[in-house]
């Protein structure tokens, strides 16, 4: 029999098209762009093999049986391998990175082709798909068709899949599943009515063509302003490398002000200055390796076999170091540079993407200079990792715990106040310093949880034990300025109290001027509706160094807190001193009460008590201590 071979040739020429393609263009390597790249593979040497056994089944007087069947095998293996790859490369294309096949559809896409590969391997022994006879002629075995059924099956589920992504596939994708189905049944219907033309993988190669054509939109990697990949290929990328265990380094650059450039420059002109950025770093270390993380961030990936590494960090340092012009305007844009060793600095996407972001949000780093990112700050961010994951635990098996120190009043002669202070006592980490956690908390959004849970408790201590009856007329509360952000922070706030059926008295809440500041309009509302309730404000740690009298005019506080700081110098400096009792002194004739933080002598006690102070609060009168410890030193008179 002669066959009409040329369709393969022309098959045999796209599949070469198509890899050549594959392998010299700079594609991001995705889950859909390996899987289609085993597609083309597989192709090429079905064609390849297509094209050697029409020689060899044509000329078999000089091929031997035993050649004729392995390379008949090979060409049916390959061939019929083709639809399950293709439907592999169609499903992962409608399905999120981090998705994967079932367990039942892995068996659905197995069976079929394990099947048929059986069918096909064990074909010298049954010649149920193929046969040679003695003189070494082929034929077709009497179960060929079944590969026809498998291929059929195979069809049918990329129309169910199609079908029921239909809402999620790109309008390429379903062009391609509808051309994969239109040529798959014409080259059948073809092949049986003219069974010496050979079109089947001209028709598959037609189709892996144009699946090829759409496999992945460029401008999903691209940042349109900068002309560089973006965040997601950035993710691709370093996840290809982690999974080969590659060694690679990664180069932060942060640009500062980006804001203020913007605003100044004006929307055209600032685009303008990116993309001469974007342009030289490209020019130092090769576009494809260049990254648009953020408005502000870009990351440069630098390879470890890369031996000039050294040269292009000195290249951008000098870049930095030289202002940039556009039309009339000159700008020096300020950095910071950070480089990460990977794997030893993070070991999959995630933690390098933070660890990039902490390391170019810290002011540890010097503008213009190039910090190695994989030491102290590595250390710092993998506990701050360990602390979120702390941090959702104890919130969620209550392992936090609220203490209280009592406060003393110089005029009753005996504890009236305390402050309710958060304590986190962890079974891996021991015990863990709010100076710690409470920043982590605030940048991580769950400080507004530790803060209801704090209010929660307090309100439920005071309640449970009748605090009043003791002689406790309110407990200070410390409000974070996440939380002097909330627009319903009032609401939120008496809900709780009335859940508990307590007087709104019995709280007095307490805010830093730095909180202060952040959240002016918005915490004035919340303190007016709060004060309206008879619930008081104090403002803490005044004398720190931040606090100042326009402050204490703008807000109506109740109580003002002086800072250790301010106590401390006044024992040692007589103008500290002097300053101390002036402020004071000021307060009282303002009508503001007075709590003094940190005393830990009675030396300290006797020189507040002379100068006036209304409250006392420090190590002398007691440490921060359990609720239980807290309701046993209410016993004692002073």
């Amino acid at each position: 029999m002669r066959w009409i071979y040329q369709y393969d040739v022309a098959a045999l020429f796209i599949s070469l098209v198509i890899l050549f393609n594959l392998f010299v263009s700079q594609r991001i390597k995705t889950r859909v762009s390996k899987a289609f790249k085993i597609l083309a593979i597989d192709l090429f040497l079905a064609t390849v093999f297509d094209i050697i056994t029409i020689y060899t089944i044509s000329y078999y007087e000089q091929c031997p049986i035993w050649l004729n069947y392995v390379l008949n095998i090979i060409a049916l293996l390959t061939y019929n391998s083709l639809p399950v790859f293709y439907i592999i490369s169609i499903m992962y294309g409608s399905m999120s990175e981090d998705q994967d096949f079932t367990i039942a559809q892995k068996l659905f896409l197995a069976i079929p082709v394990c099947a048929a590969g059986f069918l096909i391997a064990t074909t010298p022994v049954t010649k149920a798909i193929i046969y040679f006879t003695a003189d070494g002629q082929y034929k077709i075995g009497s179960t060929f068709d079944i590969l026809t059924g498998i291929g059929f099956v195979y069809l049918i589920m990329v129309i169910v899949w199609g079908v029921m992504k239909r809402k999620v596939l790109r309008t390429e994708q379903t062009i391609t599943i509808i051309v994969y189905t239109v040529t798959t049944i014409a080259a059948l219907i073809i092949c049986n009515i003219w069974t010496r033309l050979l079109v089947t993988l001209f028709f598959a190669s037609l189709s892996v063509l144009i699946t090829y054509l759409s496999l992945d939109n460029p401008s999903e990697y691209t940042d349109p302003i900068m002309d560089v990949y973006n965040k997601k290929a950035f993710m691709f990328t370093t996840n290809d490398y982690f999974n080969s265990r590659k060694s690679f380094t990664v180069l932060g650059i942060q640009i500062e002000g980006i804001s203020y450039l913007n605003e100044t420059l004006g929307y055209n002109n600032f685009n303008k200055i990116l993309v001469k950025i974007a342009r030289k770093i490209c020019g130092i270390c090769g576009k494809n390796n260049v990254y648009r993380l953020s408005g502000s961030k870009i990351a440069v990936i630098i390879h470890s076999d890369d031996k000039n590494k050294d040269d292009k960090f000195l290249e951008l340092q000098l870049l930095f170091s030289q202002s940039i012009k556009i039309a009339e305007i000159e700008v020096s844009p300020k950095v910071k540079m950070a480089t990460f060793q990977c794997p030893e600095a993070a070991d999959n996407f995630v933690k390098l993407n933070d660890l990039i972001f902490d390391t170019l949000n810290s002011s540890e780093i010097e503008s213009g200079k190039i910090v190695d990112g994989n030491k102290k700050m590595l250390e710092k961010s993998r506990r701050e990792y360990e602390l979120i994951r702390i941090l959702k635990q104890a919130l969620t098996q209550n392992e936090f715990e609220v203490f209280y120190q009592p406060i003393y009043s110089v005029k009753k002669k005996k504890f009236t106040t305390a402050e309710a202070l958060i304590r986190l006592n962890n079974e891996e980490l021991g015990f863990v310093s709010p100076e710690e956690f409470i920043p982590v908390a605030e940048r991580n959004g769950l400080i507004l949880l530790i803060g209801e849970f704090v209010f929660r408790s307090v309100c439920k201590f005071i309640i449970n034990n009748k605090l009043w009856e003791k002689g406790i007329e309110y407990i200070h509360v410390n409000l974070s300025a996440i939380q002097c952000m909330q627009e319903k922070l009032h609401e939120q706030l008496l809900e709780i109290m009335n859940f508990y059926k307590l007087d709104y008295k019995y709280i007095e809440l307490e805010v830093t001027e730095t909180a202060a500041i952040a959240s002016s309009d918005t915490l004035l509302k919340n303190m007016r509706s709060l004060m309206e309730n008879n619930m008081n404000f104090a403002l803490d740690d005044y004398g720190m160094g931040y606090s100042n009298t326009s402050t204490i005019l703008q807000y109506p506080f109740h109580t003002i807190k002086l800072d250790k700081s301010i106590v401390w110098a006044a024992m040692k400096n007589e103008k500290a001193q002097k300053l101390l009792h002036h402020t004071i002194a000021m307060f009282r004739d303002m009508g503001i009460e007075l709590v003094a933080e940190g005393v830990e002598t009675s030396e300290m006690a006797v020189m507040l008590m002379k100068m006036k102070c209304d409250y006392l609060q420090g190590f002398l009168y007691s440490k921060p201590v359990t609720g239980r410890a807290f309701l046993d030193l209410l016993e004692h008179k002073y």
